[in-house]
Parts: C-alpha cells; sequence; structure tokens
C-alpha cells in the first residue's frame, strides 16, 4: 500500500474501516469535524461505526465492541496497579475469563505491576478472543491518571504495533471496566488518536529515510460502549484534524543527513 504524503490532510472516507459505533446506528453530529467527514455506506451489520482517514493511508473506526470481539493484528487494553483497587466490570470480567483469569492473575502476582506505560504482550490461546495478540498498557496509579497519560498511551500503543508488525490494532481504553469515571470518555478517545498519529508520523518518517525497517499500520479501531459512542466520535473527528495540522507543521525536512533519500519506503 502506497504512503501517503507527511502533509496529506486528514479527510473521513466513505466505508473505511477505523469506526467508533454508536448503539442507535445514527450518523454523530456534523459539527463533529465538518470539513472532514462523509456519510458512509450503511453497515452490512447491526454495529453502527463511524470512520476517519489520517494521514499515511491509515483508517480509524470508532466502534461499539467489546475487545474480546474485535478481529485485528493487536488488541490493545489498559490496566490500573494493584494497589488502585479498581475493580473489573463489563467487558474486563468477560476479557479476563476468556483468558481463564490470566489478567487479573499477572497483575495480582506482581509479576505485571502496571505501571504508568509499562507494557506486557500475550498470545491469546486460540479462540479465546478475536484478535491474534493482546496488549496491555499500565496506568499505574489512578490517582494519577491524567489526559496527559493517555496521550502517552496512545504513542506507546502506535510504537508498539509497528514493532511486533501489526497492521490492523484494536484499541480499548477499559477506564470505565475498571470502575474509573474520573476522566471524560471523550476527552479520552481524543488525546488516544492524538498521541498515536503523531507517534506513527514520526516513525513513518524514519521509514522514509531508511532508518527503520518499512511497515505501514492499515486500520485502527477505537472501541467505544453504547453510551459512550456519540461522544467519543464527536472529538477523534476533529482530533485526527488536529493531529494532522501538527503534522503538516512538521514539515518534510530528514531527521538526518545521511542514509537513503526520502521515499524509499512504498509499503
Amino acid at each position: 500500500m502506497a504512503r501517503s504524503h507527511p502533509r496529506r490532510r486528514a479527510t473521513v472516507l466513505a466505508g473505511s474501516v477505523f469506526t467508533l459505533a454508536a448503539a442507535t446506528g445514527a450518523h454523530p453530529p456534523a459539527t463533529a469535524a465538518p470539513s472532514h467527514e462523509v456519510p458512509g455506506e450503511p453497515s452490512p451489520s447491526v454495529i453502527p461505526e463511524r470512520t476517519f482517514s489520517a494521514p499515511h493511508g491509515l483508517s480509524i473506526t470508532v466502534k461499539e465492541i467489546g475487545p474480546s470481539a474485535q478481529p485485528a493484528d493487536l488488541q490493545v487494553i489498559t490496566l490500573f496497579d494493584k494497589a488502585s483497587g479498581q475493580a473489573f466490570a463489563g467487558s474486563m470480567v468477560e476479557l479476563d475469563k476468556r483468558l481463564g483469569g490470566t489478567l487479573s492473575a499477572v497483575r495480582n502476582s506482581g509479576q505485571f505491576q502496571a505501571n504508568a506505560l509499562e507494557t506486557l504482550l500475550i498470545t491469546p490461546p486460540p479462540g479465546a478472543i478475536a484478535a491474534r495478540r493482546l496488549l496491555i498498557i499500565g496506568l499505574g496509579d489512578a490517582r494519577r491518571a491524567s489526559l496527559d497519560l493517555m496521550n502517552k498511551v496512545g504513542a506507546v500503543a502506535a510504537r508498539e504495533a509497528v514493532r511486533t508488525r501489526s497492521a490492523t490494532v484494536s484499541f480499548a481504553p477499559t477506564l470505565r471496566d475498571q470502575g474509573f469515571s474520573r476522566l471524560e470518555t471523550g476527552q479520552v478517545s481524543a488525546e488516544v488518536v492524538q498521541g498515536a498519529l503523531l507517534a506513527y508520523d514520526t516513525d513513518a518518517r524514519l521509514q522514509r529515510q531508511g532508518l527503520q525497517d518499512c511497515f505501514a499500520l492499515k486500520r485502527w479501531y477505537y472501541e467505544a460502549g453504547a453510551a459512550f459512542y456519540s461522544g467519543v466520535v464527536a472529538k477523534v473527528g476533529p482530533a485526527v484534524k488536529d493531529a494532522s495540522a501538527t503534522i503538516d507543521r512538521r514539515g518534510g525536512a530528514p531527521f538526518g543527513k545521511t542514509g537513503p533519500s526520502a521515499g524509499t519506503c512504498s509499503t
């Protein structure tokens, strides 16, 4: 797949694959990102989605689906540390059950401390979840959780996706399913998406200069619960637009004076 120019502005692709799904199936208000949104084709499933196109050919989709059910190369969730005392609920209970209690056991044993931005990669047993691999990103102490931390979580998720050669990524914040409600879900989604897009832009530029192996992310699903879908869609559209503007301002100057010329990466 040919990479787009780093100055490419974000637009919304009809029928594309990075979706935030609504429980009702209705499209989000046009005010979410008026110059970048176009109604897509009706979904063949009962799950509504909304897709935005981002720089470097990456499609971002908000979708109403749980982290156990979305097919992807890499499913990403977050996890507070044991000391935070955040009990699992909803999709986290289901995910932990499907993994035979691995999530709670590995954290409660202290073998994965879930410190802020600490990562753990798991290959689930066949059929346990729809994704091939599961990436857990630690959030540390729930009392210190912030939007800035969620921005960094998005960056870590994007970089780990490139490192593990995961062309399709599905991200579930899983904050509410750990009993955490202090951060507004729409704002969280905006920070995660911006962090991911800006981190991936850096990797893409390094690839064009021959300073990283060539690899393209293709699809990024942002999973949202039915009660939060509309709010997430309203924030993700502008977040993609803002990240694209930041990438425009970065320009195309190379990071260094050595290595192959720009344009050598053609994934």
